[in-house]
């Protein structure tokens, strides 16, 4: 790859990129669909949903499920707000994440939190690195979350940006679609729940095999010397903690 400019700005997935969360939505998949007496979904079959943007319910209950729309109904207003409660309490940064997104800020990169999850996020305040962002983009903020460009284009004028001059980092083809739909550069990481057939399918310009390895990529990128053509071999798996 060649870039004729370094970055001034690096948009971030949180989920599955920074935040160790993905086996905490697949717990929550397996008790939404338990709770309709139904058998845990598979993890990876969970995994592919979280790639692909399907909600749990949509690909693992049954469609002809006794009442099921008053069934997610009122699942989601019992326990929708312990779900998110637990999330923010529950979830911790992936190993060297962190180290990485304080790397970027040292080095004078406005830095955006880019994220379909909602609410406070309060992890960030206990990880110490919430100040480190210029802005953070979350579903609250928008109509439309990823694949569609929205909350990438919002974060880049919050950031004074052009497309042109910031890189999108994700884990899944909807962080990749969306990077590429608002005209910016995106790098994958195979540290969530898309695999890196995926990535290239979804047209990632980079795959890398965590966020911890972007800052040496970006001194190897925007420099004299020349980079591999791929971080990864095809055999190489995502390396999410089971």
């Amino acid at each position: 790859m060649t870039v004729r400019r370094a970055p001034r700005g690096i948009l971030l997935d949180l989920d599955g990129t920074i935040a160790d969360s993905i086996e905490f939505f697949y717990v929550l998949a397996c008790e939404m669909v338990q709770a309709a007496n139904c058998a845990a979904p598979e993890r990876a079959a969970v995994l592919d949903a979280i790639a692909n943007g399907i909600v749990p319910h949509e690909r693992f209950l049954p469609a002809d499920l006794p009442d099921r729309e008053a069934f997610l109904a009122r699942l989601y207003q019992q326990q929708g707000p312990i779900w998110v409660e637990r999330y923010g309490a529950e979830t911790e940064p992936l190993a060297g994440a962190l180290d990485t997104v304080r790397t970027l800020h040292a080095r004078g990169l406005r830095l955006a939190l880019v994220t379909s999850s909602m609410g406070s996020l309060p992890f960030l305040d206990r990880w110490g690195v919430r100040e480190l962002f210029t802005t953070i983009v979350s579903r609250e903020d928008v109509r439309r979350i990823k694949p569609d460009p929205e909350s990438l284009l919002l974060a880049l004028g919050r950031l004074n940006l052009a497309p042109a001059e910031a890189l999108n980092v994700g884990d899944t083809p909807l962080d990749v679609r969306a990077g590429l739909a608002a005209g910016v550069e995106t790098i994958g990481v195979l540290t969530g729940a898309g695999t890196e057939q995926q990535l290239h399918a979804a047209g990632a310009t980079r795959i890398l095999r965590s966020l911890s390895a972007l800052p040496d990529f970006l001194d190897r990128t925007f420099s004299d010397t020349t980079s591999e053509a791929c971080d990864t071999r095809p055999s190489e798996r995502r390396s999410t903690k089971s």
